[in-house]
């Protein structure tokens, strides 16, 4: 009986981990259909605005209140456990950089063509791949010629994009 409970418990997959295949990847594509074509969306946007400030203010504002709606829901349903103050720091931190870089990208689509803003933005995968190993651990996140062949990949359907699109 133990040899057979067992066997159950080794196919279980573990709470939260989707299964391979096209199924498992639509949430993943779908990320990435929707971040491509929004950059358009923000063009237009931008044509009936005076300033790219005040469409960043825009999203930022639309943005917050979508997920703080959120995390006062998951909020009610989650523990409450103490966040420690390095992680609340870190999430700071960053939420300042994305701030910053959203602002930068609003800017670039309101004076450059939208093709070159994305060629540009794609440049980020190689940053990250390069600096994810030196701030999370290199036995966390491996990085391997497969990793950096698919970032090369990215970069360079962008550049093509951009020019010949």
């Amino acid at each position: 009986m133990a040899e057979k409970t067992e066997l159950i418990q080794s196919r279980e997959k573990p709470r939260g981990v989707v299964a391979g295949g096209w199924r498992g990847a639509i949430f993943g594509l779908g990320t990435a259909v929707c971040f491509s074509i929004s950059p358009i969306f923000i063009r237009h946007g931008l044509a009936g605005l005076p300033s790219p400030l005040l469409g960043v203010t825009v999203g930022m504002i639309a943005s917050t209140a979508a997920y703080g709606l959120l995390l006062l829901l998951r909020r009610s349903a989650s523990s409450g456990a103490a966040i420690p103050k390095r992680a609340l720091l870190l999430q700071l931190a960053a939420g300042i950089l994305v701030g910053l870089s959203t602002w930068a990208r609003w800017l670039a689509l309101d004076l450059a063509p939208v093709g070159v803003v994305l060629a540009l933005g794609r440049l980020n995968v190689p940053v990250v791949i390069a600096l994810s190993p030196i701030l999370i651990g290199q036995q966390i996140e491996r990085v391997t010629l497969r990793v950096w062949l698919g970032a090369g990949l990215i970069v360079a359907g962008s550049i093509v994009l951009a020019y010949y699109g």
